[in-house]
């Protein structure tokens, strides 16, 4: 049960008024986030030139106001007015680097100048004057720029109480009509600025969210191209421990007259043939759970120039030149693939672009190069980002590499380079 009065209860609400404007205060006076990324900020050269930039004009107002505005006012000479005015060009250079650091040098300053600058004559003058404006405005927009949350507030409480003073702390008249202009001349660099940085931050996120999906699109596609490697390696290597098992158990009926030792061992081979292949089975099986997976043969090496009669009559401008050397069953499937997946390539991303392929087996190395010429027409799309990645699975698989990139001439050239004597 509570104990609190109503009365302390009525006190209670001014107290957490206060506490949580001064909160916001405290939000507006602390170091800027780390999520401050002015435009500039990704280029070290050009925020120092923008630091610079600012203070220059800073210096500028202040000559300017300091010779024109101030010299002799309150009995302070031109010289001691240019002094006075110095904070305030120190924070318009600190603020392209740190904004709220800059404004609230500027804001604070601004006042402490309205109470030891005060006018010589007892004429009405408006709150802020044309100098005032011109220190005041670019960190203002800075500052809405920067800070969100709490730490806006805090930025509109304190130039709000600035502004308020500067307009009470005067024994001269204030120009009527302008006290509701000045806070309206405050706000519009706050709002714009605000308005600016939520963009800039939208933007941002967009970016990092567009980099993520990019990235787990190339993960999925490398773990899709493994699952695929997978399958055909199973069906290889499936058909070759089958053939061991069967030769193994027909040996004796095919050679006759086998001692039973010899009978045993082959026996012993088949056995552990049939039961590799079970465990390999039982590994990779799971992998030809989809419904989509390729039924037919595993192509090879052999049926690459049935791979590129194909694509001439489908319309594609090939050419060709094969010089193909005995390889294992896996190697040339993982060849055949990438040859297909190269040719896709140009197709989708160069229509029209004519395509020379080359197979070559020396130095026991298998070498495929697939270079297009620029497309003589627009891309049909971007693709999935997983041409190049599965290639290099692919050719990995093996101990190989493969090489893309651009041509001289404006085309796209893939050049692979398979070990013949590594066997997968």
């Amino acid at each position: 049960m509570s104990t609190e009065r109503p009365v302390d209860r009525i006190r209670s609400v001014p107290t957490r008024a206060a506490s949580g404007a001064w909160q916001a205060v405290l939000a507006a006076v602390r170091p800027q986030p780390t999520s401050w990324n002015p435009p500039w900020a990704r280029f070290s050269r050009a925020g120092a030139v923008a630091s610079v930039v600012f203070g220059l004009y800073g210096l500028i107002v202040a000559i300017a106001a300091s010779g024109a505005v101030l010299n002799d006012r309150g009995g302070v000479p031109g010289g001691l007015s240019f002094l006075y005015l110095l904070p305030l060009v120190a924070g318009l250079a600190v603020a392209p680097r740190r904004p709220l650091d800059g404004w609230l040098v500027v804001t604070c300053w601004m006042v402490v100048l309205r109470i030891i600058l005060l006018p010589a004559p007892p004429d009405p003058m408006p709150v802020l004057e044309v100098w005032n404006w011109l220190m005041w405005v670019p960190v203002l927009l800075l500052a809405g720029w920067a800070a969100r949350g709490r730490a806006l507030a805090g930025v509109v409480l304190v130039s709000g109480v600035a502004l308020l003073l500067c307009g009470v702390w005067q024994p001269h008249a204030v120009e009527s009509g302008t006290r509701i202009p000045s806070f309206i001349g405050m706000a519009v660099p706050l709002v714009v600025g605000a308005a600016l940085g939520a963009r800039q931050r939208a933007r941002t996120a967009l970016h990092d969210e567009q980099e993520r999906a990019d990235e787990a699109l190339a993960r999925q596609g490398a773990l899709a191209e493994r699952a695929r490697i997978a399958r055909e390696m199973h069906d290889v290597v499936a058909h070759s421990m089958s053939m061991i098992a069967v030769r193994c158990e027909t040996a004796p009926y095919r050679l006759g007259d086998v001692p039973p030792p010899v009978r045993t061992e082959f026996g012993e081979i088949a056995n552990a043939a049939r039961q590799s292949l079970s465990e390999m089975q039982g590994l990779l099986g799971v992998l030809r759970s989809d419904d989509r997976v390729e039924r037919a043969p595993q192509p090879g090496l052999d049926d690459v120039e049935e791979l590129l009669r194909a694509a001439r009559a489908a319309g594609a401008e090939l050419q060709w030149e094969l010089h193909l050397p005995e390889v294992p069953a896996a190697l040339g499937l993982s060849a055949y693939r990438i040859v297909q997946q190269g040719i896709a390539n140009a197709a989708q991303h160069a229509p029209g672009a004519p395509v020379r392929l080359r197979i070559t087996g020396e130095d026991g190395v298998l070498r495929i190069e697939v270079v297009n010429g620029p497309g003589a027409a627009v891309p049909a799309g971007p693709g999935g980002g997983n041409g190049i990645p599965g290639m290099r699975e692919r050719a990995a698989l093996h101990g190989g590499t493969v090489q893309a990139g651009p041509t001289p001439v404006g085309g796209f050239q893939v050049v692979a380079e398979l070990p013949i004597g590594v066997r997968a």
